[in-house]
């Protein structure tokens, strides 16, 4: 889609146009447009008059973003077509829109004559999630300086500025700008902090104040491929994306919350139950468990809110008239994380002995009789323990100073996983090897070994 708006006080709008004649020097621009209305643009992100006709669209408005709009500066190629915006120059800031709830837009009044516009360069309005975030769509203008109102150089017609100087941008931000899924959240979140859940209530996160210097914008979606994590813990449905654009440096922990339907479960199981995250790369961790209580499937979320008569009812009630999918059977469970990923819920592992028991005698310096080895099992069948398959257990040596060969092993189909060898170190005396693995719970299982010099060598025969 080409289109051209010309402004005429103290610039020229061109939003996407082609090898347009432009009305100051140089005379040729080809300039690019990117929202809802065209094709690669966010489906989700429409600029609306008076820069541009009255689009389409069918979407739920987002008011729950704080979206960011600037200027910068354009780089050229050889040809004079837009590359991108100069890396080398700092955006100009235009400032924060506000939603307007009745209209079901965002605005921000562009007073042009304050920005220190250069005529002989070409400009990008853009709209960004927050400051540094994602772009959800952008216009190239070019500078003029004559006329005081807006010229659609396609259509002809003209649009007025504001007391001859304010240009409105006006955009509507829909529901889905991030997400892939219904069950999701899309908001702002700032140095304020707060609590926000998704649609279903079934997942949400909160921000204790101070934990962000500036806002961001925070996105939560359900993740749908299974298995959610590549790991052969117990899995089960429920597994959600949480991100932040830009990515945020958090200065305090944050509470990931879940809604978990664990039917079959005993009450020893839902006790256990844990957040589990996953990093790319990096081996499943469990997190430290934590209350949900802003999630209303969890016992504590009506406790969590102190009062009494009519309100605590009316919360009670509330409660009780949840989405179908909160019935009886969901419980809530809560993890701390320092940082955000993809997250689900599972069941801890128990990580037990299999060999190397009994501490172990073996000259310093020598591998020990019986390679250490672990067998993960999970506790998920009414109580009995099943073998864990694929489950990767890292071995690391505490004390001692030894070595291990096969450092990090994956159980096989017994749930059993085995170093290949474990050397003890040069120095008589008690050595050490632990075994972990994620989500397991209980005491971390040490293998002992002592070292024993070597034999002195007989005396040589006369």
């Amino acid at each position: 889609m080409k289109r051209v708006v010309a402004v005429g006080v103290a610039l020229g709008v061109c939003l996407g146009c082609h090898d347009q004649q432009r009305l100051t020097a140089p005379s040729r621009i080809s300039g690019d447009f990117s929202d809802g209305s065209v094709t690669n643009g966010n489906p989700h992100f429409f600029f609306l008059p008076p820069l541009v006709g009255q689009p389409s669209f069918s979407g739920s408005f987002n008011p729950n973003i704080r979206p960011v709009v600037e200027l910068c500066p354009l780089d050229l190629d050889a040809t004079g077509t837009p590359v991108g915006c100069d890396p080398l120059v700092i955006p100009i800031p235009l400032g924060i829109a506000v939603a307007s709830g009745g209209s079901e837009q965002y605005e921000l009044d562009w007073d042009t004559g304050l920005t220190p516009i250069d005529l002989t360069k070409f400009y990008r309005l853009q709209v960004r999630v927050a400051p540094g975030g994602s772009a959800l769509g952008f216009a190239d203008i070019a500078p003029v300086a004559t006329g005081g109102e807006l010229k659609n150089v396609n259509t002809a017609q003209y649009i007025g500025l504001r007391d001859g100087r304010i240009l409105p941008i006006k955009f509507r931000i829909e529901v889905g700008v991030s997400c892939k899924t219904t069950d999701c959240f899309e908001g702002t979140v700032g140095a304020a902090g707060g609590t926000f859940v998704t649609a279903s209530g079934l997942a949400g996160t909160f921000f204790p104040l101070g934990t962000l210097t500036q806002d961001a914008f925070l996105a939560i979606d359900r993740v749908d491929q299974r298995p959610c994590v590549p790991t052969d813990l117990p899995q089960f449905s429920g597994c959600y994306r949480f991100t932040t654009d830009p990515p945020a440096q958090f200065l305090a922990n944050v509470t990931v919350g879940m809604c978990v339907n664990a039917p079959g479960l005993t009450h020893g199981q839902l006790d256990q139950l844990q957040i589990l995250r996953f990093d790319p790369n990096q081996p499943v961790l469990a997190l430290p468990n934590v209350p949900a209580a802003f999630l209303a499937c969890d016992p504590a979320h009506v406790a969590s809110r102190p009062s009494a008569g009519l309100g605590q009812l009316a919360r009670m009630l509330r409660a009780l008239l949840l989405p179908a999918e909160l019935h009886a059977t969901h419980l809530g469970v809560g993890g701390s994380s320092g940082s955000y990923s993809v997250f689900t819920w599972g069941l801890p592992v128990a990580l037990t002995m299999h060999d190397g028991v009994v501490p172990q005698l073996a000259t310093t310096g020598t591998a020990v009789p019986t390679a250490p080895s672990v067998m993960v099992t999970d506790t998920a069948t009414n109580g009995t323990a099943m073998p864990v398959a694929g489950a990767t257990v890292t071995f690391t040596v505490t004390s001692g100073g030894g070595t291990v060969t096969n450092a990090v092993a994956v159980t096989g189909p017994d749930g059993i996983a085995r170093v290949g060898s474990w050397t003890l170190g040069s120095t008589a005396g008690v050595n050490t090897l632990t075994a972990t693995t994620a989500g397991a719970v209980g005491l971390t299982p040490v293998f002992v070994a002592t070292g024993t010099l070597p034999l002195p060598l007989p005396p040589p025969f006369p």
